[in-house]
């Protein structure tokens, strides 16, 4: 490699601006009521990365709201649909479900996630881990029978 190549320097300083007003943006609209503090507690979390951090997401409020199919084919809502998921998700396929349940889990509606959930499914799955920390803590704190699910 060429020695004359440079580099781009990072720039520590603007990431940390940039994450600083963000932070209070999450901070001001969860004060305001626009966010849930539990959500808005997720999204400043040390463990929330980049993406989380950045992205509200939305929980049902009650695990028995959650209608969902427990088998078969289900029809992907097109926001959450991409190329491997497009537009239809077999639930009978452990790979497709488990995708379909991290996408409603980090960007579905409340509404999606009951349409899609199943309640017995998703307490499954659960011990897998499915989502980042903050996100599960989140869901868990609100339903702690999830936690149960994970084991000692």
């Amino acid at each position: 490699m060429p020695s004359d190549m440079e580099f781009p320097v990072p720039d520590f300083e603007g990431a940390a601006l940039s994450r600083a007003m963000q932070h209070k943006g999450v901070r001001q609209a969860a004060d305001q009521g626009h966010l849930a503090p539990d959500i808005g507690a997720a999204m400043l979390s040390p463990t929330a990365g980049d993406w989380l951090a950045s992205q509200s997401f939305e929980v049902v409020t009650s695990l028995d709201d959650l209608e969902g199919p427990s088998n078969g084919p289900v029809k992907v809502p097109a926001r959450l649909a991409d190329r491997e998921l497009c537009g239809h998700a077999d639930l009978d396929n452990a790979w497709q479900r488990l995708q379909l349940y991290r996408r409603l889990l980090f960007t579905g509606t409340a509404e999606q996630q009951r349409q899609l959930l199943n309640r017995e499914l998703l307490q499954l799955m659960w011990p897998q881990r499915i989502g980042p920390p903050a996100l599960l803590k989140t869901w868990e704190d609100r339903f702690p029978e999830l936690r149960h699910t994970f084991g000692p």
